[in-house]
């Protein structure tokens, strides 16, 4: 659920967090062969393996504290927790009693809600959501309604958003379930069922439908229905943590001048069902056996037995080659096995639970500190590599890739974007991919992950060269390539980005306008006797030259300042200061329609000698395409949501 800290100002990828994926290993059609799959008795020194394994990253990546549970075979085979709870109190992570904030975790639990309400006959996952609305409906921008069925595969077609409302630290001050899901509707940008795009919003939605279809608030739904029946006493979605499970906080830190600074509760009230839940590693592995076995836990049943396969079978694909989305669960291969599960970040914590039906083996992890979400995303991948160790086939280009391959060259945006508000400005902040041809029979995939080369293994069809994870490109009507697909992230699709939000345009000329701009004012500074004795269009052109520099100059240094200031307390709300700022972008664009006009008379009149006049319509230039730039970006004036 975690917006990410370079990304401030609402950028896609690992926005409102809660991207959770670990960059997973999949399996090509022969590439890998898994090996005969172990007991629960024959995980030869499992205690020994996994506090190795987080004795080992607690040391490299600075994590305060950490809790795991392993499942198998209906059976919990492994339970602890690592580090401090409380620091300050001396408090020791416990599996049964320390309580994580799990994310987008969370969002499992909304799912097997949402599932419950279908098999009472309350809710169809193939009508209008809008027909469980009650004080709001869903804009019908397209023909084809949302559905419960595009929501829990992330097909929904909606924009992102988070700037503002997402989490805050005062429960005081949180918007209830209902208003925040009527106040903050994303702009619909896809067709349902087009494109997956993660949606925090759409989770919360259907959250808040649970609500509506039961006539319990949302938290007290999931307690009665899933906690209680399955045993789960220290789990909730309330926020603070209530006073019977409050003694288990596991407090949130962060490294700061030497020493590990404790953070405040996180409040995602707003948008509990994406992500509030707090639980514990002992709770989870309750969950985890539940689903392992098809909705049913010590003779107490969740889900009936098809209900649960249902939502454990794949429903939606961007590639048939690749792994897909499940009702909320999602596919995720390691080694040649099938895992379905959901990760989740906050700012201050990173969790991971996955379930292999197939060994009926399940898997949870929950870190604390930032640096814990590189950890998650290792423990599984290393746990599988050591008790399910693969061989990798190597991959040959083919004979005539590279005549091809400038046909998948380009720049390509995450759909999980912000289309419609300042957030678009964070795309600038790098939250695309790159693919370019090596020459070599590969290409070299990078931008938002780092740089990999991948070869063609089947039509559209990539792997890469020195690893197994994979790629697909999809293409239009006419047969060009347009979209782009990654194993890792079934829900989260890319297409080609508009020509304006390339390199060059976003990169290359920005800063040349503003180096122009600059030009402006130093020119200013060196011949200031000269342009005191110009007099009428001339004085006042130069006027408003030097007023559109500082005007933007100003502006982008006090965002950057503004930005750093408040950091993430810009998804708690958005400060005067932001919106005062804004309004240097307003006169700059007023400034600049004055330059145009005057830019047009310099020539026609004669101002100035033929190198200054010059001079003076590049300038011009620089101001119009800022103007332009900020437009599109979303920058100009005080589009908040």
């Amino acid at each position: 659920m975690k917006p990410n800290l370079r990304n401030l100002c609402g950028a896609l990828l690992l926005m409102a967090g809660w991207l959770v994926p670990q960059v997973a290993a999949q399996e090509p059609a022969g590439d890998t062969a898994a090996t005969t799959a172990p007991s629960a008795e024959q995980y030869e020194n499992l205690d020994t393996f996994v506090d190795t394994m987080i004795e080992t990253q607690r040391s490299i990546l600075d994590i305060s504290g950490l809790t795991v549970s392993i499942v198998k075979d209906g059976k919990v085979i492994f339970a602890k927790g690592y580090g401090m709870q409380d620091i300050d109190k001396d408090i020791p992570v416990t599996a049964d009693k320390s309580t994580f904030r799990i994310g987008s975790t969370s969002k499992l639990f909304t799912w097997t809600s949402v599932m419950q309400q279908v098999e009472r006959g309350n809710l169809d996952l193939d009508v209008d959501v809008n027909t469980y609305l009650k004080t709001f409906q869903i804009p019908d921008t397209f023909d084809e309604p949302i559905t419960l069925r595009h929501i829990m595969t992330h097909t929904a077609g909606f924009e992102d958003g988070a700037l503002g409302y997402l989490i805050n630290y005062d429960p005081a001050s949180a918007t209830s379930l209902q208003k925040a899901m009527a106040k903050y509707i994303p702009k619909r940008v896809n067709k349902p069922g087009a494109y997956s795009s993660y949606s925090n919003y759409a989770t919360a939605l259907a959250g808040l439908i649970v609500q509506n279809v039961s006539g319990m608030p949302f938290a007290d739904y999931v307690k009665k229905n899933i906690f209680e029946p399955l045993g789960m006493d220290r789990s909730t979605f309330l926020e603070p943590l209530p006073e019977e499970i409050a003694d288990g906080q596991t407090i949130g830190y962060k490294r700061e001048m030497g020493g590990q600074e404790a953070l405040p509760f996180e409040i995602i009230t707003s948008f509990a069902p994406a992500g509030s839940m707090s639980s514990t590693a002992e709770d989870m592995s309750k969950f985890m056996m539940a689903h392992l076995n098809n909705g049913e836990l010590n003779g107490v049943r969740i889900l009936k037995k098809e209900t649960a396969q249902l939502m454990h079978s794949v429903e939606f694909q961007p590639d048939k080659r690749l792994p897909g989305m499940a009702l909320g669960f999602y596919e995720h291969y390691i080694n040649g096995h099938r895992l379905i599960g959901h990760g989740g970040d906050t700012f201050q914590f990173h969790t991971n639970l996955l379930i292999d039906k197939d060994e009926q083996l399940g898997i949870f992890v929950s870190y604390s500190t930032e640096a814990g979400r590189q950890g998650r995303d290792q423990f599984i991948d290393t746990f599988y590599d050591h008790y399910y160790p693969a061989e990798l086939e190597p991959v040959t280009p083919p004979a005539d890739f590279d005549e091809r391959a400038g046909e998948y060259a380009g720049d390509y945006k995450f759909w999980r974007q912000n289309f419609s508000t300042i957030e678009r400005a964070g795309g600038l902040l790098g939250s695309g991919i790159t693919v370019a041809p090596t020459g070599e029979g590969s290409l070299m995939v990078g931008g938002l992950l780092p740089a990999r080369q991948f070869v063609e293994v089947d039509k559209d069809l990539f792997r890469q060269k020195d690893g197994d994870m994979l790629l697909a490109f999809g293409r239009d009507e006419n047969g060009a390539v347009r979209d782009l697909y990654f194993d890792m992230l079934p829900f989260m699709a890319l297409s080609r980005a508009p020509a304006f939000e390339s390199s060059f345009f976003t990169m290359v000329l920005p800063p040349i306008s503003l180096l122009l701009l600059i030009t402006a004012l130093t020119g200013w500074a060196y011949r200031r006797k000269e342009f005191k004795a110009m007099e009428g269009g001339e004085r006042v052109a130069i006027r408003l030259s030097l007023g559109v520099a500082a005007a933007n100059l100003l502006y982008l240094i006090f965002a950057a300042v503004i930005i750093a200031s408040y950091g993430v307390e810009l998804y708690e709300g958005i400060p005067t200061i932001f919106g005062v700022n804004q309004t240097l972008t307003v006169v700059a664009l007023l400034l600049t329609l004055g330059m145009l006009w005057h830019a047009v008379k310099a020539w026609r009149e004669g101002y100035w000698r033929l190198g200054r006049r010059i001079h003076y319509s590049l300038v011009t230039a620089a101001a119009v395409y800022l103007a332009v730039f900020f437009y599109y970006w979303n920058i100009l004036g005080w589009q908040y949501y």
